[in-house]
């Protein structure tokens, strides 16, 4: 398997990687040149309409309001009078221009709604091409530099990867990479198939499983932490010196580890907030004397 059948290969086991082009730019040049031919036609149909309405023929002044004698208004036109069945001929244009012009602006949303890839996806799909190891892909043709000089503003994934929060994109991004190169490539061999000679695959599901670990640990430790610390010190001051920072490393890690609002942040940074204050209130410090 070579060439374009082995990128297919990737691409299709991958989604991640089957990054290609958009091509946005001459995606809207054809929505403009739609929408330039529209105007023209719109501009005929209200002519035409207008020059049937101050005709002397009265069928052809009933056209607007009657559809039966607009639709049938092309088998009455005859060599003599072919305006007589230029409105409903300009209609039918239009109708089929405008099945186009609908079809090109549903397609062009539907690609502006797709992401852009991964950089660490296009940067392993560019290593995978070139390297005589892996991939091995040389195309010739005039669509060779699409993946090595990218217009990264065009490039979309069928399945870009994303993560909900920064630390399982830390982890996806840049952790899954330390990890092989430190332990990982001792413990798992590359998979043998048609597109992946010397590649080693990590599943996304178990990648963003140490982020929860961390955040279920977090949101167990933290407040029991800060109780605990809390209740041994004395000195007010420095209790509040405390929650503080307690306070802040709640709010972070809430960032760090969940998709929370920030509207979500401060409703919980204000609850572990109360909690702290209402210890300090009705506890005393070590030793337990009383405030």
């Amino acid at each position: 398997m070579e060439g374009y059948a082995k990128l297919a290969s990737l691409m299709g086991a991958n989604p991640e990687v089957a990054i290609l082009r958009r091509f946005g730019a001459m995606n809207a040049q054809n929505l403009l040149y739609f929408q330039a031919e529209l105007v023209a036609l719109e501009d005929d149909l209200r002519y035409y309409a207008d020059q049937d309405s101050a005709s002397d023929d009265l069928d052809r002044k009933l056209y607007s309001e009657c559809w039966d004698y607009l639709s049938k208004s092309d088998d009455k036109s005859s060599g003599s009078d072919e305006r007589a069945g230029q409105q409903w001929r300009t209609m039918l244009r239009i109708r089929e221009k405008l099945k186009e012009y609908n079809e090109a602006l549903l397609h062009q949303t539907a690609l502006a709604g797709l992401q852009k890839p991964n950089p660490r996806d296009l940067s392993f799909l560019q290593q995978w091409m070139e390297s005589v190891s892996m991939g091995n892909v040389r195309l010739v043709g005039q669509d060779s530099d699409v993946w090595s000089k990218p217009d990264k503003s065009d490039l979309i994934a069928l399945q870009a990867r994303h993560a909900d929060d920064p630390l399982t994109a830390w982890v996806t991004n840049t952790g899954v990479h330390w990890w092989h190169q430190v332990v990982g490539k001792y413990l798992r061999q590359p998979e043998a198939t048609n597109w992946s000679a010397n590649t080693v695959s990590y599943s996304q599901t178990g990648l963003s499983r140490l982020p929860s670990l961390v955040g279920v640990v977090l949101a167990s430790l933290l407040p029991i932490a800060s109780i605990v610390v809390l209740y041994t010190i004395s000195s007010d001051l420095v209790r509040l010196i405390v929650i503080g920072l307690f306070t802040a490393g709640f709010s972070t890690s809430l960032k760090l580890v969940t998709n929370a609002r920030l509207v979500d942040v401060f409703t919980a940074t204000a609850a572990f907030t109360a909690v702290q204050v209402v210890f300090v209130g009705t506890n005393g410090s070590a030793g337990g004397n009383n405030h």
